[in-house]
């Protein structure tokens, strides 16, 4: 390499010149002309940079679409939004392409004008898209020919699915005796439902089937109490066959 120094590179317009002298690192390589900086020192300070950032991203779960591939995965987030502005995760095999709504839609428009496109070019009429309210009256139309069929399906579907169903009955039976409203179901059926899902989960650890009850009975004999969660509780299913609808206050 030949020996040149830094005001003679700067003359001849060099990016980069050589004195045959170590830097303070030990370094014998070319040095910058604009900022005299050594070149290996430069680059081991660049990658050490790079290293800090690429585990700093990974630690976070961001990765980019190259390590993403590397590791396997199926989705991945880079940590930035898309053309729409959304953030969340991108698929590995399409080349890092977001999958939120707004691209969605945006690219089945695109391949809906590249079709009409084709078919005016061939001479095809363009086709007709049904609304919303086309396909309703089209889906009741078809229950209401096939009745018969939609109600057994129905009933297999109650027949498999009591548990799930039980919240619903619930309240329905509620309101029909006027222990709660339409608004208030509607209020608290969040919170009902998680009273159940506490009775399936403590069924299943015990191995003892459970019942949720009314604290105060829904129909008792001298008090009735309302359908709400803090009016509900978990027993066992043969202490609650033995309550029945009595209410003790002691």
């Amino acid at each position: 390499m030949e020996i040149i120094t830094r005001k003679e590179a700067q003359e001849q317009g060099l990016p980069r010149y050589f004195t045959g002298k170590p830097c303070k690192h030990g370094h014998v390589c070319e040095f910058y002309c604009r900022s005299g900086a050594c070149v290996d020192c430069t680059a081991s300070r660049v990658n050490a940079i790079r290293i800090k950032a690429k585990s700093k991203r990974k630690s976070s779960g961001i990765y980019k679409l190259k390590e993403a591939k590397e590791l396997g995965l199926e989705y991945y987030n880079n940590g930035k939004p898309c053309i729409n502005g959304v953030f969340g995760m991108r698929k590995t095999k399409q080349k890092g392409k977001c999958f939120c709504s707004a691209c969605y839609n945006k690219l089945k428009n695109r391949a809906k004008r590249c079709l009409e496109k084709k078919r005016r070019e061939a001479g095809v009429p363009p086709r007709t898209f049904r609304t919303e309210q086309q396909r309703n009256d089209t889906y009741k139309k078809w229950v209401e020919e096939n009745r018969a069929r939609v109600n057994e399906q129905q009933r297999k579907w109650r027949q498999a699915n009591r548990k799930r169903l039980r919240p619903y009955q619930s309240a329905y039976n509620a309101i029909r005796w006027k222990r709660t409203s339409i608004v208030l179901a509607r209020i608290h059926f969040d919170k009902i439902l998680s009273v159940y899902k506490k009775r399936d989960k403590v069924t299943m650890q015990t191995g003892v089937e459970h019942h949720v009850d009314h604290i105060v009975p829904l129909l008792g004999k001298n008090v009735c109490g309302l359908h709400v969660p803090w009016n509900m509780q978990i027993l066992p299913a043969k202490q609650n066959r033995i309550k029945s609808n009595k209410w003790e206050t002691n």
